[in-house]
């Protein structure tokens, strides 16, 4: 992540000539956009709310540190210039406003009381008395004694404090984990804090509508000082022992790590994603979007006492993307490939694999950074929806967005989609213009013929991209390009995967005329010639599409039609293949309560089971889970097969074969390793099963009892 400020201090020496040099900064860096901002800033004497600086400090771009507790931590400072006005500009505060601001100091606030004079009003709050003894002073020293200062806890806003309707507007300066304000804000209101999602620090503008904050503009990487009092937030740290490496889930369940101890034992796996980042080119937001798409998501850092060089290399200045998977992690990192166009060094994001399943949890992750990079990597930001717990809001549609749940709020993100380009090249004689691509690169379509094209890249238009990626594939531009169709691809199971916008143009120089800077050979193309090529299925259908088009129809609206291609599904039978623990002793089998979230059987009764996974044998995955989700260790010897559950689900077309297994003996006692799953373990006696119980479970544990081997579930 990287910071806006920057340390530079003005040669001038007065204060007035300081913070005139400041405000012209701050206006030539486009963190100041309005009159009133800028004259709020370029009136209020920075340098007499914090007397301990020397000027040129004061009035640097950058924080003035004013307090800290015993171990050093700041507990309260002067946040930097660039990022209050940042925040300043986000809340739109107008003359008359109602404004309260939570994390005092007194500057934030004399800039606020410029904005609303003379008839609106502005509330400072603060849990430390020092802080708002000192505010008080430093406001009344400076001719805003008007400014109302209160010492309070800001998760229990004092009621007496709130306008009849609510504030205007709320300015919180302080790192907060929840927002439990939003009741205290008016109808379209705006609300701009420093929320902490997952870790990662984001200056976030709402407005609020129909009782929940919308956020609508980008969001902004910052730092403050923590919340303190009821509303601190906790990191959830794990340490995994003898290794310094430190699992934090700030949001989400905290899982188990003593488990992941022998995972550092050996060299990690890599799996390339092909994605590039330059040396100065913040990716907060890939981190925020994985931590929102991966379960079991947390942040990792390395202790420095105790780092003993397993981790090659540590995460550098904050904390990594990593994910737990039973006894197996994985983690995001980077690797320089070259110099980058500004010197700066071109990385690759990889993803290290750690533990027997390292390299499945690797995969994972990398497939994720993919989706992120064809689909959202050119958003200028995504939409934060947030309500408070106790409303009944309508969830999120699945896959819609990711889901936060906080302690007073449920935090909504959503990633717009932003297409990739393709352009549809046609020549007089009615041919296509295809390339083919490189098949021995790490690409989307090796080996494949397909439309030129590519991503569009942050803040493009899908007209600009097309324009630019045209420029540098064949060095040529195409003054008819028009839009033509929209391209969505879905996978065999009909969800979505990535969208292309299609522009149609026309081209008529020969093929060996034309440069290619990218990929392998250029080839005009019949229709009646795709079939006999290795072709993308995605091109074939816009081909298709355009070929069997009325050309001279005119559209009544804008909007592009949409030509779906689903990737081939493998139509020989295949079944997902599941091993079950029959664990029995005294009479009474071992099951687990899954967790009320789960997507599978919410807070029912279940065996011990899991999904066998790559290339292992049903006998290894039963290992496996069991020791990943009970702690218990079963040699794969001592495990007999005892019945078989040939299942179709209701609705499903995709058979599962259900394995379930005995062991002679077990070392151990179950315990929950897997929280975000199971919430206990209990023996039940056979003949009285708790209620609810997966019903294939109930089933499966009466066959057995009387002795029969096979059962078919759910067929016709």
């Amino acid at each position: 992540m990287t910071s806006a400020s920057t340390t530079d201090k003005p040669a001038v020496s007065s204060p007035d000539q300081l913070r005139t040099a400041l405000v012209d900064q701050l206006l030539a860096d486009h963190w100041i956009h309005t009159p009133a901002v800028e004259s709020a800033f370029r009136k209020v004497p920075r340098h007499r709310f914090v007397p301990e600086a020397e000027w040129a400090d004061a009035y640097a771009n950058d924080i003035v540190g004013v307090r800290k507790n015993s171990e050093g931590q700041a507990t309260s400072s002067v946040s930097a210039p660039w990022l209050q006005a940042n925040m300043l500009e986000a809340a739109r505060i107008r003359a008359g406003h109602r404004v309260l601001e939570i994390g005092s100091g007194g500057y934030n606030a004399a800039l606020i009381a410029e904005l609303v004079s003379p008839t609106g009003t502005i509330t400072t709050l603060d849990i430390d008395p020092v802080v708002t003894d000192g505010a008080t002073r430093f406001l009344a020293q400076t001719g805003y004694d008007h400014v109302q200062v209160v010492t309070a806890d800001a998760e229990h806003l004092p009621a007496d404090i709130v306008p009849e309707g609510g504030f205007d507007a709320i300015l919180v300066t302080v790192d907060t984990w929840d927002l439990p304000w939003i009741d205290a804000l008016a109808d379209g209101g705006r609300l701009v804090a420093p929320l902490r999602l997952h870790g990662y620090h984001w200056a976030i503008g709402f407005t609020k509508r129909d009782g929940a904050l919308h956020s609508d503009e980008p969001l902004i990487v910052c730092g403050f000082v923590a919340m303190q009092g009821d509303g601190a937030w906790n990191p959830n740290r794990r340490t995994v022992p003898g290794t310094g490496v430190r699992l934090s889930w700030e949001d989400g369940t905290p899982l188990p790590v003593d488990q992941l101890a022998p995972a550092f034992t050996r060299e990690p796996t890599v799996a390339h994603t092909h994605v590039t980042v330059g040396g100065q080119e913040p990716f907060d937001a890939l981190t925020l979007y994985l931590a929102g798409a991966l379960p079991g998501f947390c942040r990792l850092s390395v202790d420095p006492d105790g780092n003993n060089g397993i981790l090659n290399p540590p995460p550098q200045h904050w904390p990594g993307a990593a994910i737990v998977r039973g006894a197996s992690l994985a983690r995001l990192a980077t690797e320089r490939i070259g110099d980058g166009d500004d010197g700066n060094g071109l990385y690759e994001f990889v993803v290290h694999g750690y533990g027997p399943h390292g390299h499945l949890a690797a995969k994972e992750m990398a497939d994720q950074v993919q989706h992120w990079q064809r689909n959202h990597r050119a958003a200028l930001c995504p939409h934060i929806t947030i309500h408070p717990l106790d409303t009944n809001a309508p969830a999120p549609s699945p896959g819609a967005a990711h889901v936060f749940v906080k302690k007073h709020t449920r935090v909504a993100i959503d990633w717009p989609t932003i297409p990739g380009t393709a352009a549809l090249l046609t020549d007089d004689d009615g041919r296509y213009l295809l390339h083919l691509r490189s098949a021995n690169k790490p690409i989307w379509r090796p080996g494949h013929w397909a439309l030129l094209g590519g991503n569009t890249e942050k803040g493009e238009t899908c007209a600009e991209a097309i324009a630019r990626e045209l420029d540098e594939e064949i060095g040529l531009a195409i003054p008819d390009l028009t839009g033509f169709v929209t391209l969505d691809t879905l996978d065999a199971s009909g969800t979505f995967k990535d969208r292309v916008r299609v522009y149609r143009g026309t081209l008529n120089t020969p093929a060996h005329e034309i440069e290619l800077h990218e990929g392998i050979q250029l080839r005009w193309t019949r229709i009646e010639e795709i079939d006999e090529m290795t072709m993308d299925p995605g091109t074939a259908a816009v081909l298709h599409a355009h070929h069997h088009a009325d050309h001279h129809r005119k559209r009544q609206d804008t909007t592009l039609p949409v030509v779906e291609v689903r990737e081939p599904r493998d139509h020989r039978s295949r079944s997902v293949i599941g091993a079950h623990l029959v664990l029995i002793r005294d009479g009474a089998v071992l099951l687990g309560k899954r967790h009320p979230d789960s997507a599978f059987a919410h807070s029912t009764w279940h065996l011990p089971a899991g999904h066998r996974e790559d290339l292992e044998s049903a006998v290894t995955c039963m290992v496996r889970e069991t020791e990943e989700e009970t702690g218990l260790r079963i040699p794969e010897s001592d495990l007999s097969l005892v019945h078989v559950l040939d299942l179709l689900d209701p609705g499903s077309t995709i058979p599962r074969m259900g394995l379930f297994f005995a062991p002679s003996r077990w070392e151990g006692e179950p315990v929950v390793r897997e929280p975000e799953r199971c919430t206990e373990w209990r023996w039940w006696p056979l003949d009285a099963l708790p209620e609810p119980i997966v019903e294939y479970t109930r089933v499966a544990l009466d066959a057995i009892s009387n002795g029969t081997f096979y059962v078919p579930m759910g067929w016709s």
